[in-house]
């Protein structure tokens, strides 16, 4: 069994995939939630994601960042993993939805200069929408977005946006609407 073969299984193990009547933040209504964190905050599931995620990244990174909150503890795992077993420093840092109203009023958290190869990681892709105001706030300090990855995909056409930007995007996962389940 592969990492990715695992992952889907432990996936089953924590219900992430969840089918039933949910309301999504965009308001729309769906028959299946992806609960995304049970999985992103798993230790072993976190392993198997940073491991996945490190095989697709070819090129030299610098930083790795997301949105906040769903991103934040992809961005640890994957650094630490990029640490302790292929001893890279790689530094992370997540984008606030609006700039804190009090200390330093970061938009974003964690250091990003100019010029820096980042990988943007997210837990779920929907529409692409968190994914690309992640890529604007980080091509706004001069930083180049190499690639985006995410766990899952709605499949709900977030991924052929954010490669309109110019940027290829991978996830784990994608629904699929005539199974009605997850695939990979």
């Amino acid at each position: 069994m592969n990492d990715i073969e695992k992952l889907y299984k432990r996936v089953y193990e924590l219900e992430v995939f969840k089918k039933g009547s949910f309301t999504l933040s965009s308001g729309k209504k769906s028959n299946y939630y992806i609960d995304g964190r049970l999985i992103s905050l798993d230790p072993s599931g976190s392993e198997k994601i940073s491991k996945i995620f490190i095989n697709k990244i070819n090129f030299k990174i610098d930083k790795i960042g997301g949105p906040a909150t769903a991103a934040i503890p992809l961005i640890s795992s994957l650094s630490s993993y990029l640490k302790h077993l292929h001893n890279k420093e790689v530094p992370g840092f997540y984008i606030r939805s609006s700039s804190k109203e009090h200390g330093l009023t970061n938009k974003i958290e964690g250091s990003l200069n100019k010029e820096e190869n980042v990988v943007v990681i997210d837990d779920t892709l929907t529409t692409g929408g968190s994914i690309i105001n992640t890529i604007k706030e980080i091509q706004s300090v001069g930083a180049n977005v190499k690639l985006s990855l995410s766990i899952f995909d709605r499949n709900e056409g977030g991924k052929e946006k954010i490669e309109k930007l110019g940027i290829n995007h991978y996830s784990i996962f994608r629904y699929d609407k005539e199974k009605e389940d997850l695939v990979f």
